[in-house]
């Protein structure tokens, strides 16, 4: 996909929904992999500007956004409850950051748990926060995706050995 193309699909996402959830992986990086939401035009445009060759950007045409809001007591025990009923089928991913966060320490806070007890630790762990848990989106997957390889200044995206 060519960048133009990318920008104008994100601009109509943008237009009809609040949020989208963004996923950025940065090569030859400790902390490669940045998950956040971006709430405006601005924002993406600004993570476009600042992106580099060969970073890639990948934007979710749609995610399950399963709980959102501030970890207290009551939140885990709910959250718990409620994610016991599912049997814990994929990955869950809690969201700590925004782009805003992203863009002010250059990394996102995010995390990635697999069962109950991961969880339960994260979430104890972020009392206090906001947090947004996701079912963990499928970045490989087509047909909820649009996916840039940033090109270098000759609109090559991918250029060489990258990855």
């Amino acid at each position: 996909m060519t960048k133009t193309k990318f920008k104008k699909n994100v601009y109509k996402l943008l237009d009809q929904n609040k949020q989208i959830l963004v996923f950025v992986r940065i090569p030859n990086s400790g902390n490669n992999r940045h998950y956040f939401f971006i709430n405006n035009k601005t924002d993406f445009d600004n993570l476009i500007i600042n992106s580099n060759t060969s970073d890639s950007i990948t934007i979710f045409k749609t995610i399950k956004l399963l709980e959102s809001g501030l970890v207290t007591k009551e939140f885990i025990k709910k959250v718990l409850i409620s994610i016991s009923k599912d049997r814990f089928k994929s990955e869950l991913i809690i969201l700590k950051d925004s782009y805003e966060g992203f863009k002010e320490k250059k990394y996102s806070q995010w995390d990635s748990v697999e069962n109950i007890s991961e969880l339960e630790e994260v979430l104890l762990d972020s009392i206090g926060e906001h947090i947004n848990l996701i079912k963990d989106p499928e970045f490989w997957d087509k047909l909820n995706t649009y996916h840039l390889y940033f090109p270098n200044k000759l609109g090559i995206s991918k250029p060489g050995k990258a990855y």
